[in-house]
């Protein structure tokens, strides 16, 4: 019995049990919340010359924004005894609503999509905060971090499948599809909790996290707003691409010819996951806060040159459709899971500040997705008309451009208020750049 529970708490196996526990967790997230994708709806009429699919998904994005925006708060102060019953609790509401979304009237489908969306937006954070301030954070955000790449294309083609050989209908495909997986969930939710926290180590290599409460949230700001606004904006921009490549991708598919085949969804994201996610998993080799966060932002800076570069080629027919998806899949998502993965990692770790991840993402979150209602209604509602293919093409373009300059702005910003004074101070493990010397030390005051 002593050897079992000894093999149970050795740190490999903790850290396998955990890369398996995100990873289906969120995955499993997932397939409640983008399942319904895989439908094109082209039956359903919600007047005024709308596409359906299209208000389908705002209304979700939107109910997801509202959860984002609660999140800023919930997630940064909620306290881990409480976690459990938040992710159960949040998952199954929404699984509830995709059981309404098949059988209410045609007319107010929207309206489930949109409670379907408020609950889950806090999930991530919830699972994040399980594998937070640990020395191999990279390694285990990268489990977590790719559900966003290959889990999203996985729940579609269980949907297509449902629907192409079982003759699920679109409207009961979402919740059928949610419910295969929920098992999954509440196994990875078991595991979650059987897991210790960060030992001495992770806590001396990254800081303890705590519960982040609105004058930390405020001071935050105050101390590092210029930087932050920057790393925002990059973090708009990339939702914005990766909803409107994740919401219509199958659409993007049916114009190219290649409706009827559902794996091509899953299988041109399986090369863009490997990629990403070795090159984000690398961070944890990289032990200097200051180094990981400078070649995070350069590793941005080289995914936007990649998106532009096979979006313009793609566009010059010089490049196949899968070719570009792969491609610019790996210039999208390299960011956007360094983020996840690194960048707010390493800055929280570089500033030291009293708090936790939950309240970086969830600001950014809230208005990456408040940036793609936006494009998705000005597309839709001021008729701004065409295919799906130029839509994309447009849209990789114009994003990529501005994450490239803003990208060079933060790692300036940072660079000259923090990253600089490490590369020739090494200062205590213990020193708090933000806390309580702030007031009494001057070269604190500089930074």
């Amino acid at each position: 019995m002593s050897f079992i529970v000894k093999r149970f708490t050795n740190s490999k196996i903790q850290t396998a049990l955990l890369l398996l526990a995100v990873f289906l967790c969120y995955t499993a997230m997932y397939a409640i919340r983008k399942s319904f994708l895989a439908g094109q709806y082209t039956g359903l009429r919600l007047g005024y010359g709308l596409d359906a699919k299209t208000m389908l998904v705002i209304s979700q994005v939107l109910g997801y924004m509202v959860s984002k925006f609660v999140g800023i708060k919930v997630i940064s102060e909620m306290r881990k005894e409480r976690r459990t019953y938040w992710l159960i609790g949040l998952v199954g509401f929404g699984l509830l609503m995709l059981g309404l979304f098949a059988v209410v009237p045609p007319a107010i489908k929207w309206v489930m999509l949109f409670l379907n969306g408020i609950p889950l937006g806090m999930v991530f954070g919830i699972v994040f905060s399980y594998i937070e301030g640990r020395k191999n954070t990279e390694l285990l955000a990268a489990a977590l971090s790719a559900t966003f790449i290959f889990s999203t294309g996985l729940v579609k083609t269980v949907g297509l499948m449902l629907m192409d050989y079982y003759n699920v209908s679109e409207y009961d495909m979402p919740f059928w599809t949610g419910l295969l997986f929920f098992p999954l969930f509440l196994v990875s939710v078991i595991v979650l909790n059987k897991i210790k926290g960060p030992d001495e180590r992770d806590v001396e290599q990254r800081t303890k996290r705590v519960p982040m409460y609105r004058q930390d949230r405020r001071r935050f700001l105050l101390q590092n707003g210029w930087g932050y606004a920057g790393l925002v904006v990059i973090y708009i921009l990339l939702t914005i691409i990766r909803d409107v490549r994740d919401n219509f991708i199958v659409e993007f598919w049916s114009e190219q010819g290649l409706g009827g085949t559902p794996q091509i969804v899953t299988l041109t994201e399986i090369p863009v996951a490997i990629v990403v996610l070795v090159v984000a998993a690398a961070g944890i080799w990289i032990r200097s806060n200051s180094k990981a966060f400078s070649i995070g932002m350069m590793l941005m800076a080289a995914g936007a040159v990649l998106v532009i570069v096979s979006t313009y080629l793609f566009d010059r027919s010089v490049l196949s459709p899968v070719g570009w998806m792969i491609l610019s899949g790996i210039g999208t998502y390299l960011p956007y899971i360094l983020f996840h993965c690194l960048i707010f990692e390493r800055l929280v770790a570089l500033l030291q500040f009293k708090g936790n991840v939950g309240f970086l993402f969830y600001l950014a979150d809230a208005l990456g997705y408040l940036g793609s209602v936006v494009i998705l209604l000005l597309k839709e509602v001021i008729g701004f008309k065409q295919s799906w293919t130029r839509f994309f093409i447009t849209i990789d373009i114009q994003c990529a451009v501005g994450i490239l300059l803003l990208a060079g702005f933060v790692l300036w910003y940072f660079d000259r208020r923090i990253i600089r004074k490490h590369r020739y101070v090494a200062p205590p493990a213990s020193y708090n750049f933000y806390n309580n010397n702030i007031n009494n030390n001057k070269d604190a005051q500089k930074v």
